[in-house]
């Protein structure tokens, strides 16, 4: 559900920023992380980088570029950082990719798009 007031979109529990600067926030993973923990946006500050698995729940593969659910109005064709870091090489953390909803691992100085989220309960 999409509260256009508050540029968020509320799914399964979560509350997921929405708006222009997730189109244009591109940061570093450890910036990306900081990014969120520091954010105060419609209302709360309580904010944080989302798992990968958040992320990959917000993605909808029968949609193509982008591969993300109805009810998101900015999202880039492009990789948003998740806060999972990749266990098998500690220079890389995960991704998701809302061209076509994969995930990656990418180095952590590497610059992503950065989508924010909080519990909404």
């Amino acid at each position: 559900t999409r509260d256009s007031q508050k540029e968020v979109v509320i799914d399964n529990n979560l509350m997921w920023q929405d708006n222009k600067s997730v189109t244009t926030t591109k940061l570093s993973w450890s910036d990306a992380k900081k990014y969120c923990k520091n954010l105060t946006f419609a209302g709360y500050s309580d904010w944080r980088l989302p798992s990968r698995m958040e992320l990959f729940s917000i993605v909808d593969r029968s949609r193509y570029k982008p591969a993300i659910k109805k009810g998101f109005k900015y999202v880039n064709n492009s990789a948003y950082w998740s806060s999972t870091p990749n266990v098998s090489n500690t220079k890389y953390a995960w991704n998701v990719d809302f061209s076509n909803g994969h995930g990656n691992g990418n180095g952590k100085t590497d610059k992503h798009y950065v989508r924010c989220v909080r519990d909404s309960k």
